[in-house]
């Protein structure tokens, strides 16, 4: 796939570079917000800034197919640098009230810029790669966002406990500017034809108009919307078991479980079972073994069960793409895919701002098996479609 895709090889690589910078300034962010402010409050307000951007991203799919996607990588990660170096200059008032502010603004900034890089990435690759490639080519991807989350996520909850927050962050800039370098070596440069109107609401038509990309569109919502809960669980979860390094460790293992399922197993599995079955079965069993995690007592044990469950989500993500990239018209995958996050994303920072509030009255063993209970539902609300069960990329 590298060989053959020069520029499928640079996109990989920036992935690669950036999502080593985005794993450290989240764990960081969430952290420092939790440590100064003693509140799971403000890390939900954290959360929800973080995932607000994507509440707009249908304003952007427009432009991100019509102009330059190489282009819109670079700049947008130069943003991503600028914001994180707002945020250091945050923290170095220690923890004012202004200065809390000042950091979740930039985060804010921050959040916006990386979120989209998501969107434009989705919309070069299927035009820098073929259809019958569209599968491995997530898997790389899908490599790329997780081998780095395994390993930064370990180191930076083992670093925070010998470092300060902002020693991390001057470090992290450094892989942002890495990763505008390899962008600047795409040469993909496409030509689009001229629009008279521009149709903001074009991509929203298209989910609503096929049904099968609405029901993924509704799961992806709904499923979203817990994870902002469990973004919150996880810090509450980790100082309860053990502290900062703790979380680091339950990160990595996470992410670890994603990359198996996403490389390893999901090399075997989409050669033998339809894409589509894939997908509805590895969502309904990543919500079974999340019920089943609080009767774990032992917390090693806990985090065996915890690396188990994160490879039926591996797999279920790494399946997902594809079969959305399929059914989208070409010329039309960055307004889709805009819509497509606005609509699903957004429910993230809705999540965070709720359980944020709700985590004061309900403990991580009451909230994971409500979580679980709902995944496996939705799970099985997409093994119930018979299109989406029996869907191929072809």
């Amino acid at each position: 796939m590298l060989r053959r895709y020069g520029d499928f090889r640079n996109v990989f690589l920036g992935r690669l570079i950036s999502n080593a910078g985005d794993s450290v300034y989240l764990i960081v962010l969430s952290w420092y917000m939790l440590e100064v402010t003693k509140s799971s409050v403000y890390v939900g307000i954290l959360n929800f800034l973080l995932f607000l951007p994507n509440t707009f991203s249908f304003l952007f799919g427009h432009y991100f197919d019509r102009y330059s996607q190489k282009k819109w990588l670079i700049y947008l990660e130069l943003v991503q640098a600028l914001a994180v170096l707002v945020i250091i200059m945050g923290m170095l008032f220690k923890g004012s009230f202004i200065a809390i502010w000042v950091i979740l603004v930039a985060a804010f900034v921050a959040a916006t810029a990386g979120l989209n890089t998501y969107t434009v990435q989705d919309t070069l690759i299927p035009k820098i790669v073929s259809s019958k490639d569209l599968a491995k080519a997530e898997m790389y991807m899908a490599t790329a966002y997780n081998g780095t989350d395994y390993i930064f996520s370990a180191l930076t909850g083992f670093l925070l406990n010998i470092f300060a927050s902002v020693y991390l962050l001057i470090a992290d800039l450094f892989s942002f500017i890495m990763a505008i370098f390899c962008f600047k070596k795409i040469r993909f440069n496409e030509v689009v034809a001229d629009e008279e109107q521009v149709d903001f609401f074009k991509g929203f038509k298209f989910l609503v108009e096929n049904k099968l990309l609405l029901l993924v569109c509704v799961g992806s919502a709904i499923l979203n919307f817990l994870f902002g809960g469990l973004n919150i669980y996880e810090l509450l979860l980790a100082k309860e078991l053990g502290g900062a390094g703790y979380y680091g460790v339950l990160m990595a293992i996470g992410s670890l479980g994603i990359l198996i399922g996403t490389t390893v197993v999901a090399n075997k599995v989409t050669n033998k079972y339809r894409l589509g079955l894939v997908f509805g079965v590895t969502t309904f069993l990543y919500g079974v073994g999340v019920c089943l995690l609080p009767f774990l007592i032992n917390r090693y044990v806990f985090l065996m069960g915890w690396f188990l469950v994160f490879i039926f989500l591996g797999l279920s993500q790494v399946v997902q793409k594809p079969i959305l990239q399929n059914e989208i018209p070409a010329a039309n995958l960055g307004a889709a895919f805009s819509a497509f996050y606005t609509l699903t994303v957004s429910t993230l920072a809705i999540g965070s701002i709720f359980f944020g509030i709700v985590a004061k009255y309900l403990s991580w063993q009451l909230f994971l098996p409500i979580f679980g209970i709902a995944y496996a539902l939705v799970g099985g609300s997409y093994l119930l479609n018979k299109k989406l069960r029996g869907y191929e990329v072809n």
